[in-house]
């Protein structure tokens, strides 16, 4: 169970917008990012649907936290949850800004937010987790393929392939 909550977290947080960068990520670290670039981080995650994103699966990863440890009274959870649920939301922008800040530039932000302003920008923001939830079923689909394929193969070479 422990294996599923961890890729559950895992998979919140590689739900936020990313793009490669030809930026030098062998330079040495720079120093913290400023108020203002945090701020700007604070909005691409909301223009983004990012902060709808992570809002919509806050309340899973309770429920899963809630499954894992049943003996916990529920109005002490309730307290829990409403304490982490403000610390998650006001201290994942902070986490996030040393991320991004090896990446971008405040001015890339700024335009990475100007993109999400217009129509094309707003219906990605709508439509990508819909959109990566189909294309993670499509793979899932093309991965059972393809090990159903090997599986086979192997079997047609003579090899044992019973612990698969």
């Amino acid at each position: 169970m422990k294996h599923i909550f961890l890729s559950f977290l895992i998979t919140i947080f590689m739900a936020i917008p990313c793009n490669v960068s030809a930026q030098n990520n062998d330079a040495p670290v720079a120093e913290a990012p400023s108020a203002d670039y945090v701020a700007t981080i604070d909005k691409l995650l909301e223009v983004s649907g990012s902060k709808e994103t992570m809002k919509a699966q806050f309340p899973v990863l309770m429920n899963t936290l809630k499954n894992m440890l049943p003996n916990i009274p529920e109005d002490v959870f309730a307290k829990i949850e409403a304490k982490y649920r403000d610390l998650f939301f006001n201290r994942m922008v902070e986490f996030y800004a040393p991320i991004y800040k090896r990446y971008f530039t405040l001015e890339e932000l700024k335009n990475y937010i100007a993109f999400y302003e217009t129509d094309l920008g707003r219906k990605v923001a709508k439509v990508n987790p819909t959109l990566i939830n189909d294309l993670f079923q499509v793979g899932e689909q093309a991965g059972a393929f393809i090990m159903q394929s090997v599986i086979a193969e192997l079997k047609s070479k003579g090899f044992d392939t019973k612990g698969l």
